[in-house]
């Protein structure tokens, strides 16, 4: 075992961190006073004395309100039942009392210290299965947000495995899931929170040191050691420190994320406002509020109710949720009762902005919530002055002539202000909304938006944001990805002479003025860009790259034109390598076409039905069930739509043809960088990508005109081939002085080596070589570094063989890698050299025959006992107990701690045993498998530290006194019956007689001892 436990390392602390929070710590033995039925997740007698005070009922009434709400629990869709639990919680229910209907309040928000706040360990819920959380934060009884502590310093337990805990919440005890609000997994080193059910890369880090002030914050007081904190002037917020490493990196993450997360007011914060139920696609998705859009909602929230200040600026990059952000800020402002049932506005400045905003409000179901149908719609909202959320465009506002809403209680959401702000639409909305508070949102700032919508606070001080969250804190975050981009230069020769003598031949009649006239209208830079043979050159290098590095991995991707000519030029050649159902161009219609350009672009047109068609369709990533419906969209053809607005994560690669700068090359990029995870095939996306034909990014700080700092850098593949071999010698150099070869004396030596190195070290280092390559290949530089590479994987698969106890995953090559490896399987291949392992009493005595030398001889032991073991291990569990055996005796071996034919004798001993575990519980005194195989997961699982006699008596009487009474033909297949004996089993192992073995509170080594009863004693 450890020196580093679960408890001491991770629950304790976090446990007293919380407590000095205002979180009452209450022991298992001090809460069942309460008498609380394991099946039921809630202290019902703490929620009905706090309703009873809350509501000044009595306790009759209080426990009839409390039935209603906890009846939710019920509900056979657990999602469902979450939603309308967690909604009646954050408001009330409405009762009928003495014939007067009451709202009955469950969680006093305008006092929380009213509230019960308690933290627990091990709370246990009895569902199908049993459910027991490391830390449970409850308030007024309700587990709102149970907490998964796994130690940092064993391996295969960090934070990812208490995801993997809540992912079986639903399942095994769906009241517990129904009443949560939110989860957190930390691991010693790291905080992350999500919704229990999520994938791991929807969990995220509380990154922001603010300290909610809304009410008394224990923090804050004088006697409490918990943090340091301090006023920063910057924003006016109170902030708490955390030790930082000499590079400036947080030394305690896990404490960050605690102290800042679960604060009892931001945890009630986040139940009333930062919890949404998404539909989408028939299917219900809980959210909870990333930090920053928390705490940007809440700033313009404290503006609007407790400030002076009309205006700020909101900028979060691109991918950061924007759109969830204005939802959570518009339900807020509308609960704020100081605002009086205010008017909020959400206003862009395209069609397709308003549906995308517009569909996030309305998959959330939000309340009191629509858009603005027309001008006439408009000009009845402004006359009548009704409070709700409206969504409109800028371009309605210059249509309503003199009518004014005068009210102060009216917001103004922009959304991307960088945009709307220009021109007379701006003068026109505070024409008709002169006493709004006005705040931009954007994805992409510029200097006229500091200008229009920043505040000056002081003579000296400029607020240029509100708030602000920048691409490398959203990349940092795993909000975004990376974005790489790669040059493709071309060269082409202009004869200027010829071309200027043909124009002066051509305007020889015509005047200066005429002549600039022809120049502006001819615009010579796109006639290059769409030259014939540049478009043709160029359709066959985007259909290359794509078939090679694109497609193999599932992504899709946008070729970006120049104009709509451009993108039918660039259709009608791709035609030559795609199939017409895996392109679609998208642009927009226009007014006054010539008819040959409308015959040109007519079969381009699209509807908006068809145009949101097809991006449902470009957003699904393409599968046998998708080629069954019809959809094989992989590429989209685009001059300016689909630039904004539009996410498909699934989108990784834009091939970019069109000198576009600023903030339209920006939200551009944009559209390469959100993160994808595909559940099925466990692809997830690495980074973004973009390929660049017309040499924007060749000085991309120019293009996009913003500070460095603010925008961080774009990976460039021509540095990254640079990087690749010095990282691929990094990690091929403890191979360096293998001969490699296709024989059996290179293998041996490739595991040798392997036995020596610092494995995890080299499973770090083979990893960032593959992505590396994944990255740039098939760059032409690579080719020099292809068999070194080839050998890296060769020796990664027998590495995975030796000493990894699972079957090969060849998932760990990615797809170019894999195809590679396809290609070459004749030039590497190990598989059939190694000897094969026949396992019989003549096993030793054909190996002192052989020529090998005592070392091989040795290797060759080592890796036929693994290869036993990997065998047998699942079917019982004295394996576990020969593999440490095993590792003893390579450490000893690497270490020359013993010599080699000491190390020969006992590893033969060990081979001689393994042959004989069949007899083995008859010989230790057993009286059947079953009870021997119990024993041994309790000794492999106490490492050494263990009273064997008393563990050999739990093992056999639990048999004879709990599963012997309780088994009958069939039982094992009967999960409430499992689960029954699994309680029985527990209570048992808990009694005072056995409760110093500890069984009780080894979640693993309970499953492990019910599987080996279900094998053992099942009934068929």
């Amino acid at each position: 075992m450890g020196n580093l436990s679960e408890l001491k390392g991770v629950e304790k602390p976090v446990t007293q961190w919380l407590s000095k929070m205002g979180w009452v710590y209450r022991s298992n033995e001090e809460l069942k006073i309460y008498s609380r039925q394991f099946s039921n997740p809630i202290l019902d007698q703490i929620l009905i004395e706090k309703t009873a005070k809350f509501n000044s009922i009595s306790t009759e009434v209080a426990k009839v309100a409390v039935e209603q709400l906890t009846q939710h629990l019920n509900n056979p869709s657990p999602i469902l039942g979450n939603e309308e639990f967690l909604e009646k919680l954050a408001s009330h229910i409405t009762l009928s009392v003495d014939g007067e209907d009451l709202d009955i309040h469950f969680i006093n928000f305008d006092n929380i210290w009213e509230n019960d706040f308690i933290v627990t360990n091990q709370y246990w819920v009895q569902g199908y299965k049993m459910v027991k959380t490391d830390i449970v934060l409850l308030v007024n009884g309700v587990p709102l947000v149970p907490i998964e502590a796994k130690q940092r310093a064993r391996k295969g337990t960090n934070w990812l495995e208490g995801v993997r805990q809540f992912s079986t919440y639903e399942q095994r005890s769906d009241k517990f899931f129904m009443a949560h609000a939110f989860g957190v997994a930390c691991n010693g080193r790291i905080t992350k929170y999500g919704i229990p059910g999520a994938s791991s890369s929807y969990f995220n880090e509380w990154k922001s040191t603010i300290i909610d002030t809304t009410q008394d914050n224990p923090i804050l007081d004088p006697w409490n050691d918990l943090v340091k904190h301090y006023l920063n002037e910057d924003d006016s917020y109170y902030h708490f420190k955390i030790d930082k490493l000499p590079n400036g990196e947080v030394l305690e993450r896990m404490k960050l994320g605690i102290v800042g997360l679960l604060q009892p007011a931001r945890v009630l914060d986040i139940l009333r406002y930062f919890l949404v139920f998404e539909r989408e696609d028939g299917k219900v998705i809980k959210k909870v509020a990333r930090y920053q859009q928390l705490i940007a909602a809440n700033k313009i929230a404290e503006r609007v109710a407790n400030s002076d200040l009309r205006q700020g600026v909101i900028w979060h990059t691109q991918g950061s949720g924007k759109s969830l952000t204005m939802l959570y800020t518009a339900y807020k402002l509308r609960q704020d009762k100081k605002l009086n049932d205010p008017t909020v506005y959400i206003v862009v400045d395209r069609k397709d902005l308003k549906e995308q905003i517009g569909g996030t409000f309305d998959n959330c179901e939000f309340p009191n919530s629509r858009p603005v149908n027309n001008i006439g719609d408009l000009k009845n909202i402004i006359d009548t002055a009704p409070a709700g959320v409206f969504i409109t465009t800028i371009q309605k506002f210059r249509e309503l002539g003199n009518r004014e809403d005068k009210r102060e209680n009216v917001i103004i959401l922009i959304d991307e202000a960088h945009r709307t702000q220009y021109g007379d639409f701006q003068i026109e909305l505070q024409n008709v909304l002169p006493n709004a508070r006005r705040f931009a949102f954007t994805g992409t700032p510029i200097p006229k938006t500091h200008q229009e919508f920043g505040v000056k606070k002081k003579e000296d001080k400029h607020e240029y944001y509100l708030d602000k969250y920048g691409i490398q804190d959203a990349i940092d975050d795993g909000a975004t990805k990376p974005v790489r981009y790669t040059f493709g230069p071309q060269e082409w020769f202009l004869d200027k002479e010829n071309l200027k003598q043909g124009y002066e031949e051509i305007t020889i009649d015509l005047t200066e003025d005429e002549k600039r006239k022809v120049e502006k209208r001819v615009q010579p830079w796109k006639v290059f860009l769409k030259h014939p043979d540049r478009v043709s050159t160029l359709a066959k290098v985007i259909a290359v790259d794509f078939r090679e590095n694109v497609e193999p991995q599932g992504y899709k991707a946008q070729i970006v034109a120049c104009d709509k000519e451009a993108c039918v030029l660039y259709f009608n050649e791709l035609l030559n390598y795609f199939d017409r159902s895996e392109m679609e161009i998208i642009f927009s219609e226009g007014n006054y076409e010539d008819s040959a350009r409308y015959e040109l672009f007519k079969d381009h047109y699209k509807s908006d039905v068809e145009r949101k068609r097809l991006i449902r369709r470009f957003r699904k990533r393409i599968t046998e069930e998708e080629l069954k419906l019809g959809n094989n969209l992989k590429i989209f053809i685009v001059c300016n739509m689909l630039l904004t607005g539009f996410d498909a994560p699934v989108e990784q690669t834009m091939y970019l043809d069109s000198p576009i700068r600023d903030h339209n090359l920006l939200q551009a990029v944009a559209r390469t960088n959100r993160p994808y995870d595909d559940k099925v095939t466990k692809l997830s996306k690495q980074f973004g990508r973009v390929v660049d034909y017309v040499g924007i990014f060749e000085d991309y700080e120019a293009a996009l005109n913003y500070d460095p700092e603010d925008i961080g850098g774009f990976e460039d593949i021509e540095s990254l081939v640079e990087q690749f071999p010095a990282i691929l010698d990094k990690a091929f150099e403890p191979f360096t002085e293998i001969n490699l070869e296709d024989s059996y004396e290179c293998s041996i030596a490739i595991v040798r080596k392997l036995s020596e190195l610092d494995q995890g070290k080299f499973e770090e280092c083979y990893k960032e070589v593959v992505q590396l390559w994944e990255a740039i290949s098939p760059h032409p530089k690579l080719r020099d570094q292809r068999l070194k590479y080839l050998w890296l994987n060769e020796i990664y698969e027998i590495y995975l063989e030796e000493f990894k106890r699972l079957d090969f995953d060849a998932e760990i090559y990615a797809a170019k890698t894999r195809k590679l490896i396809q290609e070459s399987a004749t030039l590497i291949n190990f598989k059939g050299h190694l000897p094969e392992i026949t396992i019989d009493s003549n096993y030793l005595n054909k190996l002192k025959e052989t020529k090998l030398d005592p070392a091989d001889k040795a290797e060759k032991i080592i890796r036929d006992i693994e290869t036993v073991i990997r065998r047998n291990e699942a079917n019982s569990a004295i394996y576990v107990e020969f593999q440490n055996r095993l590792d003893d005796l390579i450490r000893q071996k690497q270490e020359n701690s013993k010599t080699i034919e000491l190390i020969l004798t006992s590893l033969s001993s060990l081979y001689s045993e393994l042959e004989e575990v069949s007899t083995l519980p008859q010989k230790m005194g057993f009286p059947d498998k079953g009870s021997f195989e119990i024993f041994t997961h309790i000794k492999n699982r106490a490492n050494g530290v263990l009273n064997e006699q008393l563990a050999r008596g739990f093992a056999i009487e639990v048999i004879d006194k709990v599963v012997n009474k309780r088994i009958y033909i069939g039982w094992q297949d009967i999960p409430k019956e499992l689960d029954r004996l699994q309680v029985s089993v527990g209570v048992f192992a808990a009694s005072d007689k056995y409760l110093a073995l500890g069984i009780d509170e080894e979640k693993e080594l309970m499953e492990s001892i019910m599987k080996a009863i279900a094998k053992y004693y099942r009934i068929d």
